[in-house]
């Protein structure tokens, strides 16, 4: 994983929704102290965890160049897995140990999107990381990680690996507010150098959107473009503009309610029929499955949420995802008409 040097400490907008995250971060970064070990930090797409890992390697390398850090994604460590795994098997010298050396040896472990590790058949990866973690953890050498969804979501987490996860200090990062959106935007205008903006312009974004921090960050980019283009000051009616080209492409059309209503539509299925148990044939099934696949990959939301959306529980929920992968993968068309449908999500 390659660390971003614009992802720092000092250019995060701490707000009180993420204000514990970067606390326990930054103690890390500062003291090497962890309040639990491993930290896990659980937020969806947007919401500042990756900022904070990054931030948290900067500030260790800047004090200490030398640093044994290893930093990936879970992805990445999964796929280095499965090529030293080939390797082995083509009669390489020990490249499975080489590389558990590389993570072991770790002073520090930070490890991104973890919520892919459970994701398909990674059951020996899992295993490899729980050797790493035992490794790291028994030392006290601090391991850092996030993920998109609660490790107790992840229904194929070996379980050993799930406890190790759990006996450490997990923190969730809720959406901004909006005193935390002023702050983020606020931020975001006063780190672009020669550009000012008045306060109500600040109050008017943050109020109007309900975004992520990356969200509220294109905001404010596309706005500093747009007055630069047409060599004028920023105002209302330029920031109403730029609210809704931004929010057209991608706020308003993802929420579980546009998704449902989308998947209905196209199926020729009233929402009704989606949620209510024992209606429709096998059209409302298969409907009724694309429509729990979408929000479980789109909007990230846990099975037994997802469940209890349809008026059912999550073992449901999780049928549904796996039978929709299932056809995915030996139905071209149906392949076809589920990636027209997600477009069509964001139109």
């Amino acid at each position: 994983m390659d660390i971003s040097r614009e992802y720092r400490f000092d250019t995060f907008a701490e707000g009180e929704s993420s204000k514990l995250a970067y606390a326990a971060c930054k103690a890390v970064a500062d003291y090497g102290v962890l309040h639990g070990n491993p930290l896990v930090l659980v937020a969806g797409t947007g919401l500042g965890k990756t900022h904070l890992l990054h931030s948290i390697a900067n500030a260790l390398r800047q004090k200490n160049p030398g640093i044994k850090l290893v930093c990936s994604t879970a992805l990445e460590f999964s796929e280095e897995f499965v090529k030293n795994i080939q390797l082995k098997k083509d009669g390489a010298s020990t490249p499975i140990t080489e590389m558990a050396a590389k993570y072991r040896d770790a002073e520090v472990f930070i490890l991104d999107d973890f919520h892919n590790i459970a994701e398909g058949n990674k059951a020996q990866s899992q295993h490899e990381l729980l050797q790493i973690f035992n490794a790291l953890l028994l030392t006290g050498k601090p391991v850092i990680t996030a993920s998109q969804i609660p490790v107790s979501d992840m229904e194929t987490m070996n379980e050993s690996l799930r406890s190790r996860l759990n006996g450490g200090l997990t923190i969730q990062i809720p959406a901004p507010t909006l005193v935390d959106r002023l702050a983020i935007l606020r931020k975001k205008f006063d780190m672009m150098v020669g550009f000012k903006i008045s306060e109500n312009i600040l109050f008017y974004l943050a109020e109007q959107t309900s975004g992520t921090a990356s969200d509220l960050e294109g905001i404010a980019k596309n706005l500093k473009f747009k007055a630069l283009l047409e060599n004028k000051d920023p105002d209302l009616e330029m920031a109403a503009e730029i609210l809704k080209d931004h929010l057209s492409n991608s706020l308003r059309t993802l929420t579980v309610e546009a998704i449902v209503k989308s998947v209905a539509a196209n199926y020729g299925i009233s929402v009704d029929t989606l949620k209510l148990k024992g209606r429709g044939g096998k059209e409302a099934v298969l409907a009724r499955h694309v429509a729990m696949y979408f929000i479980r990959n789109i909007s990230k939301k846990s099975f037994e949420y997802i469940g209890k959306y349809f008026n059912r529980d999550h073992s449901s929920a999780h049928y549904a995802c796996k039978e929709i992968e299932k056809k995915i993968a030996k139905d071209v068309l149906f392949n076809l008409e589920l990636k027209k449908l997600t477009k069509s999500l964001y139109e």
